[in-house]
């Protein structure tokens, strides 16, 4: 059984957490902005500038035995982060195959009554939702590409607990 559903790797180091470094962990997921909101001069607000690119700010914290092995682990360096976190879409009535912005670590089809479907997805960003399926959602972890922007270690002596915070932006 695994100690959490979080997953922190850099590709070709392998897994940064070691056991007993990331039970009851929570984390953030910030949508960053593309732009701002400004005010026109009949006091309506808008958005102003780009809104393609739309990207996760991520906070995760924990406290644990052992911190996880940031040796190394600086500003800029790239990690990918299999989230706690879940995003949610609504999936209308009639849809038969939906595409997701990220790719889905885990996936739970719901319909209005809270009742569980099955869903079929074949290991890309393309979900397909059963024919008959009434309306509902789609809940899932993501896999997100990141870079780290800052992190801190803490440790309690006597407590014996080390607690940490990983703050990342996706790429």
């Amino acid at each position: 059984m695994n100690e959490t559903d979080l997953t922190l790797e850099i590709t070709g180091k392998g897994t940064l957490l070691p056991p007993l470094s990331a039970r009851e962990c929570t984390q953030t997921l910030t949508p960053l902005s593309g732009g701002s909101l400004r005010r026109t001069l009949n006091g309506t607000l808008v958005h102003v500038g780009y809104k393609g690119h739309l990207k996760f700010q991520s906070t995760i914290s924990c406290k644990d035995k052992t911190a996880p092995a940031f040796e190394g682990i600086w500003k800029g360096v790239r990690v990918k982060v299999g989230c706690i976190q879940t995003l949610t879409q609504t999936i209308p009535q009639g849809s038969s195959r939906i595409q997701l912005e990220r790719f889905p670590l885990s996936l739970h089809l719901y319909d209005g009554t809270r009742t569980p479907w099955p869903v079929e997805h074949r290991g890309d960003l393309w979900v397909s939702i059963p024919p008959n399926f009434p309306g509902g959602f789609l809940t899932y972890r993501p896999l997100l590409k990141m870079i780290v922007t800052r992190y801190n270690l803490e440790t309690d002596e006597w407590g014996l607990t080390v607690g940490w915070t990983l703050e990342l932006e996706e790429e």
